[in-house]
């Protein structure tokens, strides 16, 4: 699969930092968080749960690329009251292995531009069947390959390892391939957690549980 980004590079102090963005607007996606929820939803319609899988691929591919999914302009889905302005999210991905602290993305956000458009060629999808998925490595001692989520600057920051993306990208897949044959009225969703299921710590500054719904009446934005 070909896929046109726009790379930017963002240099703060002896840092630099190197932001993909999809080159056209992810539309069908919107990201947000109640004042007090137990969680954030994101509602999907079938491009935007095709971006958001692929941006996962991207994410578990670039070990030294931050991944960003400007989301805070979308409406919420058809049907449901619209979400203020102040309760929505981007998304950012990122690499564990980079040490990016999420406190310093609104810098770099600030100073992105216009960007270089680039082509990637990613495979048709990058992620194992669930039913390859070996779970129980999750009770290994040493294990360190979940998601972890924290918040900064209306943003969710998502940091993991490869195989965090991978393993949690498959569920995504599964949405992207498998809602948009389902009946119209049909719930199907997924949900992703801050460093696990069993792990019952909080993530910093947003909740701990990421609910993400397939809506095929998800308004896009032109």
């Amino acid at each position: 699969m070909r896929l046109r980004t726009k790379i930017h590079r963002v240099r703060l102090g002896r840092d630099e930092y190197r932001v993909v963005t999809l080159a056209r607007p992810t539309a069908g996606a919107s990201l947000h968080v109640l004042p007090g929820g137990w969680f954030m939803d994101l509602h999907l319609d079938r491009r935007g749960a095709e971006d958001l899988a692929t941006a996962w691929a991207l994410a578990a591919r670039s070990r030294r690329s931050l991944i960003h999914l400007p989301l805070r302009a979308n409406p919420g889905p058809a049907g449901l009251p619209d979400v203020p302005p102040e309760d929505r999210l981007d998304l950012l991905l990122v690499h564990h292995s980079l040490g990016f602290p999420p406190s310093r993305w609104k810098q770099v956000r600030a100073r992105l531009g216009a960007g270089t458009l680039h082509t990637v060629d990613l495979p048709v999808t990058d992620f194992p069947p669930e039913d390859a998925i070996d779970y129980e490595r999750h009770h290994f001692a040493g294990w360190r390959d979940d998601l972890r989520f924290a918040g900064a600057a209306h943003t969710l920051v998502v940091t993991g390892s490869p195989t965090a993306f991978r393993w949690s990208g498959s569920h995504l897949h599964a949405v992207s391939r498998e809602a948009p044959g389902r009946r119209p009225d049909a719930h199907h969703c997924t949900e992703l957690t801050h460093e696990g299921w069993a792990s019952g710590r909080t993530a910093k500054g947003v909740p701990a549980t990421l609910h993400i719904v397939y809506a095929p009446h998800q308004p896009t934005t032109r």
